[in-house]
């Protein structure tokens, strides 16, 4: 006996359940398994499926679009005369497709009806192809994103080559930077009592004629208690965040992000926030573009940079107990201290390199002596001192992107949709509810 398995797509009216039109998407043998390849339909057969009901599916939706029009023109209401049906390609997530629209004309005045995907709607792809070469296009590169969508399509599609997820990426991208310049008018949070603002910067590599680099400036807020312990020797896990990026020139559009992003977390002018930075002037910049709108500020030299920079500077072991000993006034907030102690070590030193490496960590610390605190009294107290509490926000967002692979140059027009993207992404719940806004704006 032959046992077969049949798919069948029926239209039917709502309410009285009368069936207006039905087809068989699929029949298949039902067959005794034998391993893990054949215990189910397999890829192909499903996609097969699924194309076949989405045909139908959408031959019915484009029946409404010729019915909607009554067999009148819009335009002066003569009755429109019918012309022909028209194939036109429609590109979903993993299939694609020829729809058929009826060609309706007015004789009068010569108004045609839409009779293409793309005139009727704007585009021949779908919302959620879009959303997803963008996320692609976001975490790997264009050309990466270009196989993996190919490979769970089980074929190659030419709507999935790494231009169209380049133009997609950079369409939502850009959207979203539009979005984000409105929302400040929109947000009404309840006001948070405090929250840590992180900002730091990557370098990344360019190709713009004449640089080898330029910088990319990211932050995250945070209430802490937000921070989710995680195992011994990796980072913790912040469960809730408002992330932003710009790799844009000057600092308007991450301080407008970051404001954005402080207003999502609720920052008011009772707030009080923790900013952590890296010490460098652009990012204490935007830090204190928020002073104004919360109720207080402390801003403090991200104990992590300070660590960073310390096992930069290299110097010969006999020197190392000394150097250790202004880390150990660093600690305790003693930043007058250290720069004697710096002073010291660099008279007893004979080496023009090592000169310069302590030069300019003591630069650095006379820079940002207004925002080094007691860090011992912090760490004591269970209050934020450092950013290596949590996950890198540069790591997260700009060097897993566009580190990866050395060879990689970006331009600043290139990277900043990218960037959009990633920050939404990481964001708690905004690509939810931003991707089919943004898909809706994007050009």
């Amino acid at each position: 006996m032959s046992i077969h398995c049949k798919v069948i797509v029926q239209t039917y009216e709502s309410t009285s359940k009368e069936i207006l039109r039905e087809s068989t998407v699929f029949d298949l043998e039902v067959i005794n398994p034998t391993s893990s390849l054949d215990i189910s339909l397999g890829i192909s057969n499903q996609l097969e499926i699924m194309k076949r009901v989405q045909d139908h599916v959408v031959e019915d939706k484009m029946t409404l679009v010729t019915d909607s029009y009554q067999g009148k023109c819009p335009e002066c209401q003569h009755k429109l005369i019918k012309a022909g049906m028209q194939g036109s390609p429609l590109h979903d997530v993993f299939t694609d497709h020829t729809v058929y629209l009826q060609r309706q004309r007015c004789p009068k005045c010569k108004y045609k009806t839409p009779s293409t995907i793309n005139t009727l709607l704007g585009t021949p792809i779908t919302g959620e192809l879009v959303k997803i070469q963008a996320e692609l296009g976001a975490k790997h590169s264009y050309r990466e994103s270009e196989i993996l969508l190919d490979l769970f399509s089980n074929t190659e599609r030419k709507i999935n080559n790494h231009d169209r997820v380049k133009n997609s990426t950079e369409s939502i991208g850009t959207a979203i930077s539009g979005i984000k310049k409105l929302e400040t008018e929109v947000l009404e949070m309840k006001e948070a009592d405090e929250f840590v603002l992180n900002v730091d910067g990557g370098h990344i590599n360019t190709k713009e004629t004449g640089k080898r680099s330029f910088e990319a400036l990211t932050s995250v807020i945070y209430n802490p208690e937000s921070i989710e312990s995680n195992s011994t020797g990796t980072r913790n896990k912040i469960t809730s965040k408002s992330c932003a990026a710009s790799a844009q020139e000057g600092s308007n559009d991450i301080i407008n992000y970051t404001i954005i992003g402080a207003l999502k977390q609720g920052m008011g002018p009772k707030t009080s926030v923790t900013a952590l930075c890296d010490g460098a002037s652009n990012c204490w910049k935007v830090a204190e573009a928020l002073k104004p709108l919360c109720g207080s500020m402390v801003c403090i030299l991200d104990w992590f940079h300070i660590s960073m920079k310390m096992q930069n500077v290299s110097l010969p072991e006999k020197l190392k107990s000394k150097f250790l000993r202004v880390k150990w006034h660093l600690w305790r907030g003693n930043s007058d201290t250290a720069v004697i102690r710096l002073d010291q070590l660099q008279d007893s030193i004979t080496s023009i390199k090592e000169i310069n490496k302590i030069k300019k960590f003591k630069v650095y610390i006379e820079n940002n002596k207004d925002k080094i605190v007691d860090y011992r009294r912090r760490h004591k107290n269970n209050q934020i001192f450092t950013s290596n509490l949590a996950e890198s926000t540069v790591e997260s967002l700009i060097n897993q992107r566009c580190k990866g692979q050395q060879h990689m140059r970006w331009s600043r027009d290139g990277l900043e949709p990218v960037l959009q993207i990633r920050a939404s992404m990481a964001s708690k719940g905004e690509w939810e509810s931003i991707w089919r806004t943004a898909v809706l704006n994007a050009s």
